[in-house]
């Protein structure tokens, strides 16, 4: 039953983003896949992961400078 029901959720949370349509043109139900849709849809998707992921290493990598920086490189004396 759940697997009813996450398969109902699927396919209606892929008609509402517009990957599927459902007509019945003549009187024969269909359902059609709307694949350049997908495709604009995952590479947008795959664009901004990217970025995202530069700059967090962009910020990584300032933060670890950062540190670098701070560290004093003489050691204390006692």
């Amino acid at each position: 039953m759940r697997a009813i029901i996450v398969i109902a959720v699927i396919v209606l949370v892929l008609g509402l983003v517009g990957w599927l349509r459902f007509s019945s043109p003549d009187g024969d139900p269909t359902i059609r896949v709307d694949t350049e849709k997908v495709r604009q849809d995952t590479s947008t998707i795959v664009e901004k992961s990217k970025e995202a992921v530069d700059g967090a290493a962009r910020s990584i990598d300032r933060a670890a400078e950062n540190v670098d920086a701070s560290i004093d490189r003489e050691p204390i004396e006692q």
